[in-house]
């Protein structure tokens, strides 16, 4: 009870630093931002460190994260949500009303993107060693509004100067084909568990990004413009070749990153990058974030360590959800596409799938077709160690449907190391 009391005298604190005035002769968007500081205090106080942390870590790679507006969320989790409720109100002020002074983050669409945040949060809740890595974006999918029966998207920002995004300093370099270099930026967001620790969502931003490349009142902007427009929206209209090429780019962007950042952490652990299984497990969320795979393989090749075992390695440490039961749902993409955006990449691709192709006459479970297309599913198959639906009955689907094939030519062949195919529930 003194903890709680604790949070709710800070408000009062918090209010009188900030304005110089009682919490009642506050705004709603001044005691939202108060809360916001007091809320990132106590979640800090809940963060592990590498010596209470297990050795082995889980990063969740995920396109989107739709974890809708924090505030009452992480008040649930950190205990006092009735407490401060009870507190505003004797100060005349309704929660309800300070909750809407709260914009709702634009980082996720769907279903694909709350799986993912409620993974997040179950992971905090459950007390493990977890963490998500993501975009951030700036614009979000789009706002929609409604003009003479007819609709209209508009952009939807979110990020203000006071938000749940916390500078980090950290900064990585990625590479694209054509000779394009850019800079990220990385922002964390604090994922509170129920009860239980915190956790991070680790957001990268393109360093060069500029909102002013979109046209004003509309989500048009130039696609090509790659060092300014590569965390502005998620999932960028793909109508023509230009979009199509963002989207590869942007998906490498948030792996290249990814895969930095995690073997910077491994290291700082005592990894010495042949044991990285002992330290990571990489969850890749639907197929946006596949390339994390010829990626990881790549870093690892040139930091001394042969092709070979870096397949293992990289085997070894990652895992796939599948979130489609539709085969033509499975995301795919003209090698001719990887070769302009990730040339980097494409002589690793093509070797994977000549692997497969030594153990397999099946063209359907071939990672490149015959018509030059690179199936990002098949990769994550062939080099991952589990594959999942997001449901049993959905697990189930895909065993007994959509990727028969694998069952029938991969998991009852005789392979030294079987990819398991399992549900959400074991």
């Amino acid at each position: 009870m003194m903890a709680r009391m604790g949070g709710c005298m800070d408000l009062q604190q918090i209010c009188q630093m900030r304005y110089g005035r009682e919490l009642r002769n506050c705004s709603n968007e001044e005691i939202y931002y108060a809360l916001l500081d007091m809320v990132r205090s106590l979640a800090e106080g809940r963060k592990k460190n590498g010596n209470t942390d297990s050795k082995r870590k889980l990063y969740y790679i995920s396109a989107e994260f739709l974890i809708g507006k924090l505030l009452s969320n992480n008040l649930i989790n950190l205990g006092i949500y009735d407490e401060i409720k009870q507190m505003l109100a004797a100060n005349g002020k309704d929660i309800n009303e300070i909750e809407d002074a709260e914009p709702e983050p634009s980082l996720g669409n769907g279903g694909l993107g709350r799986l993912a945040a409620c993974f997040l949060d179950s992971i905090a809740t459950l007390g493990l060693n977890g963490d998500g890595i993501g975009l951030n974006y700036h614009l979000g999918l789009f706002r929609q509004e409604f003009n003479n029966n007819f609709q209209k998207e508009l952009p939807d920002p979110w990020i203000e100067s006071q938000s749940w995004l916390n500078g980090t300093g950290t900064s990585y370099e990625v590479q694209f084909g054509g000779g394009i270099t850019v800079r990220s930026r990385l922002y964390d967001i604090d994922v509170t568990g129920y009860n239980n620790r915190t956790n991070t969502l680790h957001l990268f931003d393109l360093e060069s990004v500029s909102e002013a490349i979109v046209h004003n009142e509309s989500i048009d902007f130039d696609k090509n413009d790659i060092k300014r427009n590569l965390t502005l929206f998620l999932y960028p209209d793909d109508s023509d070749e230009a979009g199509r090429l963002l989207r590869i780019y942007q998906q490498y962007f948030m792996v290249s990153n990814a895969a930095q950042l995690i073997l910077d952490e491994c290291t700082a652990r005592g990894c010495n990058l042949h044991d990285l299984p002992e330290y990571a497990v990489i969850q890749i969320n639907d197929t946006h974030p596949s390339m994390i795979i010829p990626e990881l393989i790549r870093i690892l090749t040139q930091r001394g360590i042969s092709f070979d075992e870096a397949v293992g390695i990289v085997s070894h440490t990652c895992a796939y959800t599948n979130h489609t039961i539709l085969a033509e749902a499975l995301e795919t993409w003209p090698a001719a596409y990887l070769e302009k955006a990730v040339p980097q990449l494409v002589p690793i691709i093509r070797e994977l799938d000549r692997r497969v192709r030594e153990r397999f006459t099946d063209e359907s479970v071939y990672i490149i077709d015959s018509d030059e297309r690179v199936h990002m599913a098949h990769m994550d198959i062939h080099y991952g160690f589990s594959v999942n639906g997001v449901a049993y009955l959905h697990t189930e689907i895909l065993k007994n449907k959509e990727l028969n094939n694998f069952i029938r030519y991969i998991l009852i062949s005789s392979i030294t190391r079987p990819t398991e195919l399992h549900s959400e529930d074991g």
